[in-house]
């Protein structure tokens, strides 16, 4: 779980320090995290920086509400349809500023795809086995 949650935070870092995460961070420890900074003129790469740590942050999610709720495979959607609304009203809450952030529409579309990934990846590995 808190795998995905290191490359997001790596991406921010390498790809655009000044982000709201790496400045709290930053804040926390009293000192400026300085990572080799690549640059986002690629296409791809600003894909990369705006979507994927956005993608681990869902994908992780509904790891961790999963083992929360309990370990059941059965569960498993239910733990998906508590993750997406909850992942959406996030970014919504960037747009009417409560949370801090930048709101993207393709941010909730990232999140929901990888807290589907998520969700078919734990039915395929825990439908089979003995809980």
């Amino acid at each position: 779980m808190t795998g995905p949650i290191a490359v997001g935070a790596l991406i921010y870092g390498m790809a655009s320090p000044d982000v709201i995460f790496i400045k709290k961070a930053s804040d926390f420890i009293g000192k400026t995290i300085q990572i080799p900074v690549f640059s986002a003129d690629d296409v791809f790469l600003r894909l990369v920086r705006n979507y994927v740590p956005d993608m681990m942050w869902g994908y992780s999610l509904v790891f961790a509400l999963f083992f929360i709720i309990g370990n059941h495979a059965a569960d498993v959607w239910m733990v998906f349809w508590i993750a997406f609304p909850f992942s959406a009203a996030m970014e919504m809450m960037q747009k009417a500023s409560f949370v801090p952030g930048t709101f993207d529409v393709f941010d909730i579309f990232a999140e929901f795809f990888a807290e589907t990934a998520a969700a078919c990846m734990i039915h395929q590995l825990y439908s089979r086995e003995e809980f």
